[in-house]
């Protein structure tokens, strides 16, 4: 009988500890230092499906869209494109921030 709770008792650490590990940390933040000093951060899902960013003190979600090169973020306003360790913003078709480089 020992034998057995003691077996139990393994089997439900084992999930303890499964559980704290899928609750670690889902989001990678990065920073961008773009033209005229002004610093983007944006925050990303692990998955790579969302995308966050502050504009004109608004928090907006874009989510992945299709991209030819690089990847692309967008709501129906807002777009969020990098490629390598370089990005921009749009607002429709226009280029609000440009010439942004990714921070170490």
């Amino acid at each position: 009988m020992k034998k057995l709770m003691l077996g139990l008792a393994a089997v439900v650490l084992m999930g303890c500890h499964s559980s704290t590990t899928e609750s670690q940390a889902v989001e990678t933040t990065l920073t961008y230092q773009c033209e005229k000093q002004h610093l983007l951060t944006v925050i990303l899902d692990n998955e790579k499906q969302h995308l966050q960013l502050t504009i004109d003190g608004k928090l907006r979600l874009l989510n992945q869209v299709i991209s030819a090169s690089g990847a692309k973020y967008s709501d129906s306003e807002y777009t969020f494109w990098s490629k390598g360790n370089s990005a921009m913003v749009m607002h429709n078709d226009d280029i609000i921030i440009n010439d942004c480089n990714l921070l170490p």
